[in-house]
């Protein structure tokens, strides 16, 4: 059975996490996450606000390293648009698939179709995995650096607005 829109509206609402980013050209560093998803109650689009933060020097996880907003688009068929952007003002547009595990979660793996305002990346690939209970996405890109695609982020978050 195709995955559709409305499969994942049961992430509106904010979701909490901890993630690890690493890359060659940074310091390795875990995170906390928040990501709110709202619906607009018609069109088949999810909007998306993302935001970081690492340790700062007190030690706490309060110090911003990350901002994005964007839109998870059905363009339907079983095909789904993740359009991106960011504070460092980047913008992606990713196209991908989703499946239904036997498990009930869904895998929507999305590969980057264009890229702008950043000519150090190349490629970028989202592998997402949305669960009733959490939320785990991957991250890896490729660098005109690094030009072999590797792991960048990976998260697992959690429903934080549950009564």
């Amino acid at each position: 059975m195709t995955v559709r829109l409305d499969d994942f509206l049961h992430l509106v609402g904010t979701w909490e996490g901890r993630g690890h980013a690493e890359y060659p050209t940074i310091d390795a560093t875990d995170y906390r996450e928040e990501l709110v998803f709202e619906h607009d109650g018609k069109d088949p689009i999810l909007h998306y606000v993302q935001k970081t933060w690492k340790p700062s020097g007190s030690g706490r996880m309060d110090e911003p390293i990350f901002w994005e907003s964007g839109f998870l688009i059905d363009r339907d068929d079983g095909v789904f648009e993740l359009v991106s952007a960011q504070k460092s003002g980047r913008v992606e547009v990713l196209r991908g698939s989703a499946v239904r595990g036997e498990d009930g979660a869904i895998a929507l793996d999305l590969e980057s179709v264009w890229i702008v305002n950043d000519d150090r990346v190349l490629a970028s690939v989202r592998r997402l995995v949305i669960a009733p209970d959490r939320f785990d996405y991957r991250l890896e890109m490729s660098l005109r650096t690094h030009p072999a695609v590797r792991l960048h982020l990976a998260a697992r978050l959690v429903r934080a607005d549950l009564p």
